[in-house]
């Protein structure tokens, strides 16, 4: 995120990236949302409030997943404007991000002081993942794994141990790095955060479709001086 100083005249693009698991009946599915705003003269960014979409029954029991894109212009008097659907997922799925879109509360983007519009989009990608103790699908192939970087301060110490990853593993290839678990200092952890986002993997494949499924996973690393 760029943040431009009081004074200065930028091109600004701004992103934000949240994600949220809920249960469902087989497994979990996963929203993952950001925006991307178009570059704009302004020196101070816009300021969002949560996103608010209500998932509908039967995307969820017809196990919808995709993405749905939606772009809209935050007016400089605070409101919505321009909301469409550019991508649209079954069983009213965007029609339900598009009125969390329109349903935004932010404060206006600013320009020497003065409000100013600004315009952007939202993809909102549904995924099912599947927990790795489901016997339904095999696991993610991790095929390469950079090991962690030692933390320096404590290299006298000789400090050993294992931190726990959660990764998230998406059909797509892609990955989303989750929280670090274990008993070692805080830079232990982040180090080994850092080095999970250089897994490279090949997605989990359900049995009976032979499709590729995302799925969650814990992923140690091994910390030795």
């Amino acid at each position: 995120m760029i943040i431009p100083t009081p004074t200065a005249v930028r091109c600004v693009f701004l992103a934000v990236f949240l994600c949220c698991c809920v249960s469902a009946e087989a497994q979990n599915i996963s929203f993952n949302y950001y925006y991307k705003f178009e570059p704009a003269m302004m020196t101070e960014p816009p300021n969002l409030g949560g996103l608010d979409v209500t998932f509908p029954d039967a995307a969820r029991k017809n196990g919808v997943e995709g993405t749905a894109k939606v772009s809209f212009t935050l007016g400089e008097d605070g409101k919505v404007r321009e909301v469409t659907l550019l991508n649209d997922l079954p069983f009213g799925v965007g029609e339900a991000v598009r009125v969390g879109v329109q349903k935004l509360s932010f404060k206006p983007a600013g320009f020497n002081g003065k409000p100013v519009p600004v315009k952007a989009t939202l993809d909102y990608i549904v995924a099912m993942v599947y927990d790795e103790s489901d016997k339904n699908v095999t696991k993610p192939k991790i095929t390469s794994m950079p090991g962690p970087v030692y933390p320096q301060k404590y290299a006298a110490e000789k400090i050993k141990g294992k931190v726990a990853v959660s990764v998230m593993f998406f059909a797509s290839g892609e990955l989303k790095v989750g929280s670090a678990s274990s008993t070692m200092p805080k830079e232990f952890d982040k180090a080994a955060l850092e080095a999970a986002k250089n897994i490279k993997f090949t997605p989990a494949v359900h049995k009976k479709s032979k499709q590729p499924v995302s799925q969650q996973m814990m992923v140690e690393f091994d910390f030795k001086p």
